[in-house]
């Protein structure tokens, strides 16, 4: 093989290592939790689940989850919104100023007493989702911090930490 050709493999091979590798390693992350978006329901539930998956990961895994109020400080110096963070462009865009890695967006949609509760792993520099959860209850306001305990699990589990 002559030296062209062995550059090219190399170089095929370092890119298709850079691509399997989906999450950097744990002990890098800086992840960002922005309030849930609130659909249908008080807003300030959006709120609630969101502190309740924050808590959930704190000291869950190798990763820092940035405070809330640090994000609120940083963004406002920024003249940034942390609410209702449901449009992507916008949340990678806080998600650099507060130097995050990861953005974990999501929503709690409510439909009579059945709650729906969804996150997004997003990586802030190229703007890719990857990974998806979701949480449901029956139980009204009542079962959501149930609720948010389980996505917060599936979250560990797929940054590389135990459960929570």
């Amino acid at each position: 093989m002559n030296g062209k050709k062995k550059y090219l493999l190399i170089l095929l091979i370092l890119g298709a290592s850079i691509l399997a590798a989906p999450l950097p390693s744990t002990a890098e992350m800086l992840i960002a939790i922005p309030d849930f978006q609130a659909v249908g329901c008080m807003p300030y539930l959006g709120g609630a689940v969101a502190e309740r998956v924050r808590g959930a990961l704190v000291n869950r895994g190798p990763w820092t989850v940035l405070e809330a109020s640090q994000m609120n400080k940083i963004a406002s110096e920024h003249r940034l919104s942390m609410s209702g963070l449901v449009d992507e462009k916008k949340a990678i865009k806080v998600g650099k100023v507060l130097g995050a890695q990861y953005l974990i967006v999501g929503s709690l949609n409510a439909t009579g007493s059945v709650f729906t509760l969804t996150a997004r792993l997003v990586d802030v520099e190229t703007g890719v989702v990857h990974s998806g959860f979701q949480a449901v209850t029956h139980q009204g306001e009542e079962g959501l911090f149930e609720a948010a305990g389980f996505l917060a699990e599936d979250i560990a589990m797929e940054l590389g930490g135990p459960d929570v």
